[in-house]
């Protein structure tokens, strides 16, 4: 790797490490400090079905395990440069495996959000189920210019890695396998999109205008993770023609920043508190403060 590529490499790096493993925990326990803040248990019961100090032991379990992700990052990035920067090119699968690691403490504080909403339901005792009754439609949810635009791209990437084999379709191929992948995965996120618009609602509290807004941010994350998706297969078909892959690495560590980017910073930003209707978890919610 020569040594502009090297680098960028490592300035990119940094900012993977500081991004994902500093940057969003950091607003993710700043927002769960600001709920127990301004939303105490004791007026807001609901939000809290368990003690507060489950709740304080859930933030912890995030906030140490972001920590020891952050860590680990500086030390994965003195191995790359030490094992692989000697002979002149850094393995991508670095930052892919950092990455993946990264998603870590993320999955821990998802899952214990399902948890949350598990015992929410279980601690329910309204006999009354409230429904919205207008029908849900698609394109409420998701922008017909975003779904277009991701379908294009998919097909795009499909035709631009079979022009640069040639259109040779041997079973196997890199073009073949990388086409499978790229519907898979597609499928994938397809199926995700369709559990949150037709899935059964996890939050039982939650009022029908703030699922909607949850709704539409997580289904547009999902068209944007998709596109994102689209653009780095696209760039690893190039490198394929051209001599691009002194920035494999570079690549790499830049998508996964923006998959962090794309799908749990786009959802913070898109879910402000000053949207949500909290008095659907107060003691006695007579009302709720938003009628839909």
């Amino acid at each position: 790797m020569n040594n502009w590529a090297n680098l960028t490499f490592l300035v990119v790096f940094l900012g993977q490490i500081f991004f994902s493993s500093y940057y969003v925990p950091k607003r993710i326990l700043a927002r769960l400090d600001r709920l127990r803040r301004d939303y105490p248990p004791g007026r807001y019961p609901r939000l809290y079905p368990r003690s507060t100090e489950s709740f304080s032991a859930s933030r912890s379990l995030f906030q140490w395990s972001s920590r020891g992700v952050f860590a680990l990052g500086f030390v994965l990035l003195y191995g790359a440069v030490a094992m692989d920067g000697a002979d002149g090119h850094i393995s991508d699968a670095w930052p892919a495996a950092y990455g993946l690691i990264q998603f870590m403490p993320l999955l821990v504080i998802e899952l214990l959000g399902f948890r949350q909403f598990r015992l929410m339901r279980e601690a329910n005792t309204d006999t009354t189920r409230k429904a919205d009754l207008r029908p849900r439609r698609l394109f409420d949810s998701v922008s017909p210019a975003l779904l277009v635009l991701a379908l294009a791209l998919m097909i795009s990437v499909i035709g631009f890695d079979l022009y640069v084999v040639d259109f040779h379709l041997a079973w196997g191929s890199d073009a073949v396998q990388q086409a499978i992948v790229m519907v898979v995965s597609n499928l994938a996120l397809a199926t995700v999109g369709l559990f949150q618009f037709h899935g059964r609602k996890l939050n039982p509290h939650q009022s029908a205008s703030d699922r909607a807004r949850q709704t539409r941010a997580q289904l547009t994350s999902l068209l944007l993770l998709s596109c994102a998706m689209s653009v780095f297969f696209i760039w690893q078909a190039a490198g394929d023609a051209l001599p691009l892959h002194d920035l494999d690495a570079t690549a790499m560590s830049l998508y996964f920043q923006l998959i962090v980017a794309l799908s749990i910073g786009f959802v913070l930003r898109s879910l402000r508190f000053e949207d949500i209707d909290f008095e659907v978890y107060a003691a006695k919610p007579a009302t709720a403060k938003k009628h839909v």
